[in-house]
């Protein structure tokens, strides 16, 4: 049933649609009956990963801790607020337990008590970015935890200041609503830590508060600066003014409480964004404004003003007032900074000025805080990320240890690991790795990437070393030279061509040779840009509407008004070939069927101010080629709802899909990106201004897919292979490891006590290959995927007793057990030689009720060892004890999950590491020796636990005060036993230039672990130096099993015959009788020479190794 849902019809010609009847109509129901929503708690145990990068985004936000030199705070535009302790070296999330919002516009902290933070939410529109918030919150345990103080409708607050003696007394800069008029505007103060507000400067409901300022030793005196903060909804996005007007000067000399506008004195007619600063040390005589026109000074309190280095052009707003700051150093009231791309600092009052913080390119500085009892401690908010200096800008922190990139758009490529694509806002492109090598992701896995930071990037399916980024043209880039160039067909001056700034290219998923680019028509080329074919007229105009006539003016009289629209969104159909779907971003939906020979206008019908509507999102469904989505964004005139639509017959009908979903989020909830699975019909996600959503019955009904993740922006969604991954506008890359949870979700589920979900085939990789000093903690990393094989299964009750989990080989051999009972950490954990902060935890499966992720790391169980050590290819808080089990071969394995006595089977294929240098074969033979090792070191601790058992015996009869003969008799006999069995407190027992010692147990199960560890870093068929390595230990092995079975044999009769003449009980043989190792098997005769004579051991062999070497010709190396 489709109750409550409005589906619009469109009456179509056979190819171009006609204007024909538009009614209002009832969609066939896809669904015969209502599918009920999934319980939340059955996706509950997937765990959302951040990727990184470790590249800053943008600041909105400054503030430091007076009297704590580390101590730091950013706040970002959709990315919460983030704190340094260690003057920016490292910097941490504190905002998350925030759900409600996450654009910030201000911070600041108390200076009298640096528990006590305030953050005004909403970012201050810069560059046309529209980032709401809620008010004001408030921290008085430096961040821990936050209350709300209220003021939600002022929607953006740029500025903060707190009363340097009273935390209580603090004052916020409210701009309002953008899009509505109303009186939740101006300064509001309080004087009692925010319980109640007063408004003192309102100017009229269209203007907004943009910077208040003070002198931190005459707190009393405070300037403040309005501008317009109003755009009428509804206006044609061609005739969209930007807020201009209502820019002033106000001065209050009572700490705010009443106010007095400044004109006049050659302070000029202000206009846009102003930024204002009163210097320390003049009585709070000496101000600084900046603005549109320039910088301006005045020495009385602002009764007049004369323009700074008026011939210095930098030294004004940068960008059209996106950059827009004056600053005073807290020491010296003639050193000044002003930022525009760069920041420049003058010494001499302003009368001239120096570059201080840049780079080509544009560091793009947007706020500052220095400091007011330290002059040398300053702090800059740069688009590229949050940057500390202690030294007055000689030196700063790095911004590579920050991932609150805000992303536009992703991508992934078809290597292993997969790269991820993604173009951001200030920063450029960047690509980062989907795991490392090191165990971690680091900075050494990710890099720029020559797109530009609003277009789309993807890469060649058919090799992912060439990639294409749109959004400066159209470039074509080259690893691993990483050589560009562009290749877009807007190079010819003679092609006319518009774009948006996300510009979408797309290569087709049915012909992999041909990319696809929007402009205001779609083109493609499938010779890597070389050629381009045009595949549709101007798709910008409606029915009805049509592009100027050729030679038509282009301006002034009779001239058409410009057109800016061009294609927004682009999506070429997986399940038909040559099917094309665009959405404009005048709100227009083409598509064709037959690669551009036809367009077809299926846009949707009685959409609200169409022409200003987006279509931000649109999606071809990969199994049905009459399903399309789309998401549509309204908020740039106001509407922050959600919009998203569904298509079964081509577009003929849209009905809206937003059920369940917010609609009055405090950042928004309007419509960002719809998504398709790509092997699930009717799975469906989706991305808003501050969530994401899953639908398991193709939009009817959505759910929260946040899990884990913060409130942000969710820009775009991509797949690779059973990996989801989103894009933020703020908190960097996500990925959901292995969804196919998701996918096989049905309602059946929910009503099953226990549900083993089916785990995706696994690729066969090593947890970490570094040899080296491992990155210590504070080096930026995100991390890796769970090791091996990701498995989910569902409790719909808690257990009764431990769950448990069985890994069985085609053999038949259990390979690996697993309970949710913790493994008993090794002795070594307790005190290890490095931090334990290194140490992995004891692992142990979830009981949890719901859905619960767990993972088997492809590895045997761990054999027994006397001793464990913590290898260097270490990563904090995951470092395994070694020996490790041996990495099982390729193949297929059984999973056997048990649950309160009931078993429940899934299979999971195990492939080759794609990048590996060895065959399967060789990989199978390289893992039949370390089983060898890994049995010799179980043999070896088996043996030494019958020694020690018959010593125990020994010592028994030993202290029951035996005859002198049997006393001595059972020493002599434990010191043979001593001898066999070995000591587990002492070293390796010799010096490197000393004779090896005769072998025992401990010491042979030592030399088997080691040998384990150290064949198991890479794949390789054993060389015959590792055989003959094997052969010398498995030689060992024998030697001490054989002097074990003597011990039982001939010693212990003898010992018995002894203690029967005392009458004293005789000891026990062990039991049963551990085998003697073929150590020779697949050796050359040649080879177990060579091994007895350096171990001084007999290797034994079969007849076969001696039948089939036949010792004869030269004997090999």
């Amino acid at each position: 049933m489709n109750r409550g849902r409005l589906t619009i019809t469109l009456t179509s010609g056979a190819s171009l649609l006609l204007a024909g009847l538009i009614t209002i109509a009832a969609a066939p129901p896809r669904h015969p009956d209502p599918v009920p929503p999934v319980r939340s708690d059955l996706f509950a145990g997937l765990v959302w990963r951040n990727l990184g990068p470790f590249r800053g985004g943008r600041v909105a936000a400054v503030s430091g801790a007076i009297g704590e030199p580390g101590v730091f705070y950013a706040g970002y535009p959709l990315g919460g607020v983030w704190k340094t302790t260690n003057d920016g070296h490292t910097w941490f999330p504190i905002f998350d337990a925030v759900k409600e919002a996450s654009s910030v516009g201000a911070i600041e902290v108390a200076p009298s008590d640096t528990n006590v933070i305030y953050v005004g939410m909403g970012d201050m529109i810069t560059g046309g970015g529209i980032n709401e918030g809620n008010g004001v919150y408030k921290s008085t345990d430096a961040g821990k935890t936050w209350s709300h103080l209220g003021l939600d409708a002022t929607k953006q607050i740029p500025s903060i200041i707190v009363d340097p003696h009273d935390p209580n007394t603090v004052m916020v800069a409210a701009q309002g609503n953008i899009h509505a008029r109303s009186d939740m505007r101006g300064v509001f103060r309080s004087t009692d830590g925010g319980k109640t507000w007063t408004k003192t400067l309102y100017v009229d409901d269209t203007t907004g508060i943009q910077k208040l300022a003070r002198a931190y030793d005459q707190p009393n005196v405070i300037l403040a600066t309005t501008v317009r903060h109003y755009i009428a909804p509804g206006i044609p996005s061609a005739s969209t003014p930007r807020p201009t007007g209502g820019t002033a000067l106000y001065k209050s000399t009572d700490d705010g409480v009443t106010w007095k506008e400044l004109k006049g004195g050659g302070l000029p007619a202000l206009s846009g964004r102003s930024s204002v600063a009163i210097a320390m040390h003049t009585n709070a005589q000496r101000m600084y404004l900046v603005e549109n026109s320039g910088l301006y000074r005045s020495d009385d309190g602002g009764t007049s003003w004369r323009q700074m280095d008026a011939a210095d052009k930098r030294i004004a707003n940068g960008q059209g007032g996106y950059n827009c700051g004056v600053y005073v150093n807290s020491q010296n009231p003639d050193i000044v900074y002003v930022v525009s791309t760069s920041s420049y600092i003058s010494t001499d009052g302003g009368n001239t000025f120096t570059g201080f913080k840049g780079a080509p390119g544009g560091d793009d500085p947007q706020q500052m805080w220095i400091d007011p009892t330290n002059g040398q401690r300053l702090f800059f908010g740069e688009d590229q990320g949050a940057t500390v200096s202690l030294d007055g800008g000689r030196t700063w922190s790095p911004w590579y240890n920050q991932s609150t990139e805000q992303v536009y758009h992703i991508s992934t490529d078809n290597s292993y690991p997969y790269w991820v694509y993604a173009t951001q806002q200030d920063a450029g492109a960047v690509r980062t790795r989907s795991r490392g090598n090191l165990g971690e992701i680091t900075n050494l896995d990710w890099s720029p990437v020559p797109g530009w930071e609003w277009g789309t990037i993807v890469a060649d399916p058919l090799n992912p070393k060439i990639v294409y980024a749109s959004g400066s043209g159209i470039v074509r880039i080259s690893y691993p030279s990483e050589q560009w160039i562009n290749v877009s067909p807007a190079a010819d001056p003679n092609t006319e061509t518009r774009t948006t700034s996300s510009q979408p290219i797309m290569f087709s998923p049915l012909n992999q040779h041909e990319l696809f680019a929007g402009f205001q028509y779609v083109a493609s080329t499938t010779d890597g840009g070389v050629t381009w074919k045009k595949l549709s007229p101007d798709l910008t105009y409606a029915k009805g509407e049509s592009p100027p006539a050729a030679g038509a003016p282009a301006r002034g009289e009779g001239a058409a008004p410009p057109n800016r629209s061009a294609i927004e969104s682009m999506s070429v159909s997986g399940a038909a070939a040559g099917m094309v779907w665009v959405g404009t971003n005048n709100g227009l939906i083409k598509v064709t069927r037959n690669h551009g020979a036809t367009w077809e206008d299926v846009s949707i019908a009685n959409l609200p101010n169409r022409a200003r509507a987006d279509i931000s999102g649109i999606d071809a469904s990969h199994q049905d080629p009459a399903t399309a989505y789309v998401a549509i964004d309204y908020h740039t005139i106001g509407d922050y709802k959600p919009y998203f639509y569904r298509t079964h017959d081509y577009g003929k009908t849209w009905t809206q899909i937003v059920n369940g979903m917010a609609t009055d989020q405090s950042n928004g909830s309007f419509a960002r990106v719809i998504r398709s699975d790509p092997k699930k019909p009717g799975l469906l996600f989706a991305g808003t201004e501050s969530s994401i959503y899953v639908s398991f019955d193709d939009g009817d009904n959505w759910q929260s897919l946040m899990l884990n993740l913060p409130n942000s922006s969710y820009r775009d969604i991509t797949f690779n292979g059973n990996d989801l991954i989103a894009g933020t506008y703020g908190r960097g890359i996500w990925v959901l490891d292995d969804y196919t949870v998701l996918r096989q979700l049905m309602p059946a589920v929910a009503a099953e006590p226990v549900h083993f979900f089916k785990p995706d085939e696994t690729v066969r990789v090593r947890r970490n290959v570094n040899a080296d000093t491992p990155f210590p903690p504070e080096v930026p990393h995100a991390l890796n995927p769970p090791d091996g094989v990701i498995f989910y299964y569902s409790l719909a009750s808690a257990p009764s007793s431990p769950v448990t989990l069985e890994v069985i080989d085609a053999s038949g051999n259990i390979v690996r057990h697993m309970s949710s009972v913790p493994d008993k950490p090794v002795k070594e954990a307790a005190e290890p030689p490095e931090p334990n902060f290194w140490i992995a935890p004891p692992e142990a499966l979830s009981a949890n009720v719901g859905t619960n992720r767990g993972n088997w790391d492809l590895r045997h169980d761990a054999p027994p060892a006397f001793s464990h050590s913590f290898e260097i290819n270490a990563n904090p808080g995951l470092t395994p004890a070694s020996p490790e089990g041996p990495m099982v071969p390729p193949g297929v394995y059984t999973l056997k999950l048990n649950v309160d006595g009931k078993t429940y089977t899934q299979t999971v294929a195990v492939k080759n590491d794609p990048r590996s240098p060895a065959t399967v074969a060789a990989v199978v033979a390289q893992h039949a020796l370390l089983m060898k090792l890994d049995a010799g070191a179980r043999e070896s601790w088996d043996a030494y636990n019958q020694v020690e058992a018959m010593r125990t015996a020994v010592a028994a009869l030993a202290s029951a005060n035996p005859s002198a003969e049997a006393a001595s008799a059972l020493k002599a006999f434990d010191a043979k036993l001593e001898a066999v069995a070995g000591s587990t407190t002492g070293g390796r027992g010799f010096s490197r230039g000393g004779p090896p010692p005769p072998p025992n147990f401990v010491r042979v199960n030592g030399v088997m672990g080691r040998e384990l560890s150290a064949l198991d870093n890479g794949d390789m068929a054993p060389t015959a130096a590792t055989l003959r390595g094997y052969a010398a230990d498995c030689a060992q092995l024998a030697t001490v099993l054989k002097s074990w079975q003597t011990v039982n044999s001939k010693d212990l009769p003898a010992l018995n015959a002894t203690l029967a003449k005392s009458n004293v009980a005789p000891v026990h043989a062990a039991s049963p009788a551990l085998p003697v190792p073929a150590c020779g098997a697949g050796l050359s005769a040649h080879d177990r020479r060579t091994v007895e004579t350096h171990t001084g051991t007999t290797v034994s062999h079969s007849k076969a190794d001696e039948d089939e070497d036949g010792d004869e010709g030269p004997d090999p190396i």
